[in-house]
């Protein structure tokens, strides 16, 4: 006769068993438990739990498949990443959460540290080369927008990053998966990224999942200064206030880069180019500012 137990069951047929087991593999384990059961008594089997085999079955189903889920879901995590893990364990404790596991080595807290340094140092390069007319502090302000927890957990959602988190029982489940969490994984998978491919490939994910926050932290960085300013020296000398007109725009669709033209009293005093209208506008009074010497 052959029938599965349930550890109780085996606990109380035989501790040998148990010890003499312990450390085997798992289809090893499986295997050497069948051959045990058939030399069982009938009666022993009797006394089990009429629902025991029912239940081992169900509970082995689901212990067999975990490792099958979490490598499906990390594969499918690297789908969306746009990034193919050499080193699996990177990715597998980047998605890993202090509350689903209780060894310290094993979360994305030293990630999310690690990441928080790369994301940083990507940023700035960014906005150095890409921003040659742009002063310190207006770099400074538009590289704390693009890194700030709201937009990191932005992006974390657009990649869905909450489906493939490893996660404790209920967190999210009332009120969902607060921002900061998500925030932190995100850091966390740059670190991992880094680690596993080096710069240039943890580079293209931060630019090309943050590529929408970037122009409009440099837009929201200017709107503090040129066009303000300008308008307030014009006030001061009585003068008109600048007149903005669009003079064109190039480049496709999607990556559009317009040119504006300020006017004061009638005469052009400032030309700028920006992606959007708004940021060539700040610009167009930038170099307005400049030419009159302010």
């Amino acid at each position: 006769m052959k029938a599965s137990l349930t550890e109780s069951t085996l606990a109380a047929l035989d501790e040998p068993f148990r010890t003499r087991h312990r450390g085997m593999s798992e289809s090893g384990a499986l295997s050497a438990l069948d051959e045990f059961v058939e030399e069982v008594p009938v009666e022993v089997l009797d006394d089990a739990d009429a629902d025991v085999e029912a239940e081992t079955e169900v509970l082995a189903e689901r212990h067999l498949s975990r490792d099958d889920i979490a490598r499906e879901r990390i594969h499918s995590c690297e789908q969306v990443l746009g990034y193919t893990f050499f080193d699996k364990k990177l990715i597998k404790t980047a998605l890993t959460h202090s509350s689903s596991t209780s060894d310290k080595h094993l979360d994305n807290e030293r990630l999310e540290f690690f990441g928080d340094a790369v994301l940083d140092l990507v940023i700035r390069e960014h906005l150095y080369h890409n921003y040659p007319n742009h002063r310190e502090g207006d770099l400074t302000e538009a590289k704390s927008a693009v890194v700030c927890r709201a937009s990191l957990a932005k992006a974390s959602k657009k990649m869905d990053m909450k489906s493939y988190l490893f996660l404790g029982r209920g967190i999210g489940k009332k009120r969902g998966v607060p921002d900061s969490l998500l925030a932190d994984a995100y850091e966390a998978i740059v670190a991992a990224i880094y680690l596993d491919g080096g710069y240039q490939p943890v580079k293209n994910f931060i630019l090309m999942t943050l590529k929408e926050e970037i122009p409009s932290a440099i837009e929201q960085a200017n709107s503090t200064n040129y066009k303000s300013n300008l308008q307030k020296l014009l006030q001061q000398q009585k003068l008109s206030l600048p007149l903005y007109r669009v003079l064109g725009s190039t480049g496709p669709e999607h990556s559009r880069v317009f040119e504006v033209a300020v006017f004061i009293e009638g005469d052009e005093a400032g030309r700028g180019s920006g992606s959007s209208k708004k940021a060539a506008e700040q610009e167009a009074a930038r170099s307005a500012l400049q030419n009159m010497g302010a």
